[in-house]
C-alpha cells in the first residue's frame, strides 16, 4: 500500500497497513527550522541547507531522505515550487545556523536586529524582534476606524501578515502564465509521486476578519456592529469563493486535501459563541464545503486550535472531513472522549504528541509512551493521521523528534 492510498483509507475510516503519518504537509503540521537543522545535524544529514518556507511560523520544508526515513505519506504541495536555486537566498536564524527563503520575500532586517516584513508597497506587516523567534503582526488596516467601512476595499483584505504569500501562492492564479505554472507543478507532484498531496488554500474567514480588524475590535463589533461583521465576513467569503472555483478548476483532480483553516477555540472553550458560530460562520463553511465536495474528490481538512468540541457536531454536519490539529489538552478534548464521541464521523489528523508538555520536556521513552496510548485510543478502525498536537517547536530535542516517529511508524501497524 502506498502513502496516498494509506491516507485515503484513513479518511475513509478504514484499517490500512498502518497509521498513515504527517510531517510537514501543511504549516500546521510542521518543524520549526532551527529544530530541523538540529534533527538534520543529529542524523548526520549534511546535505542542502533548509527550505524555510513560512518565515512567520519559522517552518521548514522537509527534505525527501528525512521523510523517507520517517515513513511520511503526505506533501505540501508547496514543495513543487520555487526548485531553483535562483529562487532562495541565504538567511541566519537565531541560534546562528543557516536556511534558505524565498527571495521574493520583501523582509530585512534593520539597525537593531529586528526582522521587518514588508508587502510589495514597504508597508510593514509584521515584525520579529531580535531575541524572538517568530513574525507577529504590525498592522491592522481597520484597527484604528470607529467601525467597519460602508466599502471594504480589495486591496484592504491583503494588508496583512498572513498574507503575504508562501508557495504555491507566490504564484497569482488569475494571471494566466502563473495560473499554468500553477497546475504544472500540482499535476507533476501527483502524478510523479505517491505521497497524498495537500493544498493549503486557507479560505480563513473568522481568522482574517480579526487579521484585518484587531481581535478586540472584532469581538466587540460581533455584539455592537453586527451588520458591519456580517458585510466584512461576507466580502471575504465571496473572495475566497472565488479563489475556490478558480483552484479546483485547474488542479481539482492533482490534490487530496484541501487544507482550511480557522483558529475558533481557546484553551477553555470557544473564542465565541456557538450561537455565534452558527449564526455567522457556519452557513458559509457549509457553502465552502458544498462546493469542495461538488467539484473535487479531496477531502477537506479545517486547522482550528483549542476547543472546539461545541462546533465538533455541527462542523461533521456541513461535510467536513478531517480536523486539526486536535488539541487534547484543551477542555473537553480528551482523545477517548474525541474518539467515543465523533470517531465514526470524523478524521483526527494530530493529536498523536503532547507537543505542550512532552515532545519538549520529557525523556524519549516517555515520548514514545505518549505516542504509543494516543495511538491505541486513536487508530482503532481508521480516522487517524498521525501527527503531534501542533508544530515542532526550535526548543523540542532532536532525539525526542526520532523517538516520536519511530513510535509511531512502530505502534501504528494494524
Amino acid at each position: 500500500m502506498n502513502s496516498r492510498q494509506r491516507i485515503k483509507y484513513a479518511i475513509m475510516h478504514k484499517e490500512a497497513d498502518r497509521v498513515p503519518i504527517d510531517l510537514g504537509s501543511a504549516p500546521c503540521t510542521g518543524i520549526a527550522t532551527i529544530a530541523y537543522n538540529n534533527l538534520k545535524k543529529y542524523l548526520g544529514v549534511t546535505n542542502n541547507l533548509a527550505k524555510m518556507y513560512d518565515v512567520r511560523q519559522a517552518m521548514a520544508y522537509p527534505e525527501k531522505e528525512i521523510m523517507d526515513m520517517f515513513h511520511i505519506d503526505a506533501i505540501d504541495s508547496g514543495q513543487a515550487f520555487l526548485k531553483s536555486e535562483d529562487d532562495w537566498r541565504e538567511w541566519i536564524l537565531n541560534d546562528s545556523s543557516k536556511c534558505l527563503i524565498p527571495k521574493n520575500l520583501n523582509i530585512e532586517v534593520d539597525g537593531e536586529g529586528n526582522v521587518i516584513l514588508k508587502d510589495k508597497d514597504n508597508l510593514t506587516l509584521g515584525i520579529k524582534p531580535k531575541n524572538s523567534l517568530y513574525i507577529d503582526q504590525a498592522y491592522w488596516v481597520y484597527k484604528d476606524l470607529p467601525k467597519i467601512p460602508e466599502v471594504i476595499k480589495d486591496e484592504d483584505l491583503v494588508k496583512n501578515s498572513w498574507s503575504i504569500p508562501g508557495p504555491p501562492w507566490h504564484l497569482n492564479v488569475f494571471e494566466e502564465n502563473d495560473f499554468e505554472i500553477f497546475i504544472k507543478g500540482h499535476k507533476e507532484l501527483y502524478e510523479t509521486g505517491d505521497y497524498a498531496v495537500i493544498l493549503n488554500i486557507g479560505c480563513n474567514l473568522f481568522e482574517m476578519a480579526q487579521w484585518i480588524r484587531g481581535t478586540e475590535n472584532f469581538l466587540m463589533d460581533i455584539y455592537l456592529d453586527r451588520n458591519g461583521i456580517e458585510r466584512l465576513v461576507e466580502k471575504l467569503f465571496e473572495r475566497n469563493l472565488i479563489l475556490l472555483e478558480r483552484v479546483l478548476k485547474g488542479i481539482g483532480k492533482y490534490i487530496d486535501v484541501m487544507m482550511l483553516a480557522d483558529d475558533l477555540g481557546s484553551q477553555d472553550g470557544l473564542i465565541i459563541s456557538p450561537a455565534t458560530f452558527r449564526e455567522i460562520f457556519k452557513p458559509r463553511y457549509k457553502k465552502y464545503y458544498e462546493f469542495i465536495h461538488k467539484n473535487t474528490e479531496a477531502k477537506i481538512f479545517l486547522h482550528s486550535c483549542g476547543s472546539i468540541y461545541d462546533v465538533l457536531p455541527d462542523l461533521i454536519e456541513i461535510g467536513l472531513d478531517i480536523i486539526n490539529p486536535v488539541q487534547t489538552t484543551a477542555k473537553n478534548m480528551e482523545p477517548e472522549k474525541l474518539k467515543n464521541e465523533f470517531g465514526r464521523d470524523i478524521t483526527f489528523w494530530g493529536g498523536g504528541c503532547n507537543t505542550r508538555d512532552i515532545l519538549p520536556h520529557k525523556t524519549p521513552k516517555e515520548v514514545r509512551d505518549d505516542v504509543k496510548r494516543r495511538i491505541e485510543i486513536f487508530a482503532k478502525d481508521g480516522g487517524f493521521v498521525f501527527n503531534p498536537i501542533h508544530n515542532i517547536m526550535a526548543d523540542v530535542p532532536p532525539e525526542n523528534i526520532v523517538a516520536m516517529f519511530e513510535a509511531a511508524y512502530e505502534y501504528g501497524k494494524y
